[in-house]
């Protein structure tokens, strides 16, 4: 009898542990609404914030208004008692030449700044001169011995300039055996480029924007010429070898080819398939840049819920918090207020953290990461993964959001960088809950897997997720939906008129994903075990 009654009350126990974490989690789902996304939404892509500037009096108010938020949250401070980490930064200005003269075969050729090239110098150097520096053109700037690709075998471009073109060769050639086939590796990404530059010693870069394969119109990459950007303070701004790196148009590409007697279409071809070599184009230039800087202190804005059981091994939710400040006017709209990009992700994440207080304590920790110059270059997210309170060993993943489209709910979750880890699994289960489908990136050539807070984690080995309702809008459809997404990346990314209007735009789809992404993370945070990369992955480590 004693012993009936005992497995009776363990019973009953058990029961009431199961509904008491049962309810807990729907209590956590519930608290996810559309007024409270709105909310903070508002205010953080409001004018007031000066479009979130890095140095500006908007980094100075949307520092504060995070940290007053995550306070309210319940959130612990995660650098040393702060919610802040400094990141040491300089604000530096190109100065460049209005036409870039080019002494070519066939004679002299003039690029205008803003039009035709840009150019920028990472270096704290006041002026910057190159005098009759060779050009070479370069293929895709590729050194990738793995892959058996090396456009730089026989050739010594040291001190010298070379032409590279974005993207990498199977979006050209449509080959899928070399790189990744349409879908754009860490290769393709014009950073990879300019370090590559680097390594191999060349003085100068220009990468050839052409839209489709860059992922952006001309605007978006022209909008540096002359106007501050940011770089960490540290030995690399002392002395690099690469003094110049930029961009120049397809236009400004073929120019320059005619008049070396080339043709770009043709040569462009010949560097998509293997075993090509770099070719000098027999011309010269000569240039002189004027930098000034500025040096501050930027902030990573971060709190965390600590662990009940393993604090020292972390999830982290990441949305970056900077946008691109004030330019110049257009329909008298001056200020870049980021809306979609990304005060929505930022809304997003709080929610997220909100829902985390609200359901059971997690075993392991959870972070919630607002870095700084994502737009800069992922300066924040960089600084933070070389300086992380936590061991980078011992983070579980990354679950990043960017980027958002008020547009409602979706039937699919549209996963970038499909195939990379096992954390794809995690998607597909909690979306199948939520009567959703998972599909890969329908447009992977723009590289979006490397072009935002997800990736300084990537490289530190740490698999991460790049992921929201993307590809079919519920009564839009597939194809009206891309045409949506089309006319985003066109009229309204890096604008000053991506902006949020209560009235009309829809958090249906924000709010749905906050579930799901709360779902896969609390999941992450109650296991023991790590996901895993998968092999073909470039950034494949064993965990």
């Amino acid at each position: 009898m004693f012993k009936q009654n005992h497995m009776r009350q363990s019973l009953f126990l058990l029961i009431l542990i199961i509904g008491s974490c049962t309810s807990k989690h729907e209590l956590a789902l519930k608290s996810f609404n559309n007024n409270d996304l709105a909310k903070d939404l508002i205010v953080l892509s409001a004018d007031s914030l000066q479009g979130r500037a890095p140095f500006t009096v908007g980094e100075t108010r949307t520092v504060a208004y995070l940290e007053k938020r995550m306070k309210e949250i319940g959130l612990e401070p995660a650098f040393d008692g702060k919610f802040t980490q400094g990141v040491p930064m300089v604000e530096l200005t190109s100065h460049i030449p209005d036409k870039f003269i080019i002494q070519t075969p066939k004679g002299e050729i003039s690029l205008k700044s803003g039009d035709e090239y840009t150019a920028w110098c990472s270096i704290l150097q006041e002026e910057i001169k190159l005098n009759s520096s060779e050009i070479v053109f370069a293929g895709f700037g590729i050194s990738a011995p793995d892959k058996g690709w090396d456009d730089f075998k026989g050739i010594d471009v040291k001190g010298k300039t070379i032409i590279v073109l974005v993207n990498d060769p199977d979006y050209y050639s449509g080959d899928t055996t070399l790189f990744n086939g349409k879908a754009m590796t860490y290769q393709g990404r014009w950073r990879y480029k300019f370090e590559e530059a680097e390594r191999q010693g060349a003085a100068a870069c220009f990468v050839v924007h052409e839209e489709g394969s860059a992922g952006y119109p001309w605007t978006v990459s022209s909008l540096r010429t002359n106007k501050a950007d940011y770089n960490i303070d540290d030995d690399r701004l002392l002395n690099p070898k690469c003094l110049i790196t930029g961009w120049i148009t397809k236009d400004a590409a073929i120019k320059l080819f005619s008049s070396c007697n080339m043709d770009y279409e043709t040569m462009k071809g010949k560097a998509s398939v293997k075993g090509f070599h770099s070719v000098d184009m027999n011309a010269k230039y000569s240039i002189g840049i004027n930098n000034k800087w500025v040096k501050s202190i930027s902030s990573n804005v971060a709190g965390f819920i600590k662990g009940s059981e393993r604090p020292d091994e972390v999830i982290v939710f990441c949305a970056h918090w900077d946008h691109l400040g004030i330019g110049p006017a257009v329909n008298g709209d001056s200020i870049y207020s980021g809306a979609s990009d990304n005060a929505a992700a930022m809304s997003w994440m709080l929610s997220i953290a909100k829902a985390f207080k609200t359901g059971k304590a997690p075993k392991r920790s959870v972070l919630f990461f607002s870095p700084t110059a994502e737009e800069a270059g992922l300066l924040g997210s960089t600084y933070f993964v070389d300086n992380s309170p936590f061991d980078m060993s011992k983070t579980v993943a990354c679950i990043n959001n960017d980027v958002i489209l008020f547009l409602g709910k979706f039937k699919d979750v549209t996963v970038t960088g499909y195939g990379h880890s096992e954390l794809d699994n995690y998607i597909v289960d909690e979306a199948k809950k939520q009567g959703r489908y998972v599909c890969a990136d329908p447009n992977p050539e723009n590289g979006m897997f490397f072009r935002s807070d997800q990736l300084p984690f990537l490289k530190a080995g740490v698999p991460a997720i790049f992921a929201k309702g993307y590809s079919e809008q519920v009564e839009l459809g597939k194809e009206k939906t891309q045409q949506k997404i089309d006319e985003y990346w066109r009229t309204i990314y890096h604008k000053q008129c991506d902006n949020f209007y209560p009235e009309t735009d829809n958090l249906d789809g924000l709010c749905e994903d906050a579930k799901l992404f709360y779902s896969i993370g609390n999941r992450l945070a109650n296991e023991s075990s790590f996901p895993k990369w998968n092999k073909q992955s470039e950034f494949y480590v064993n965990r």
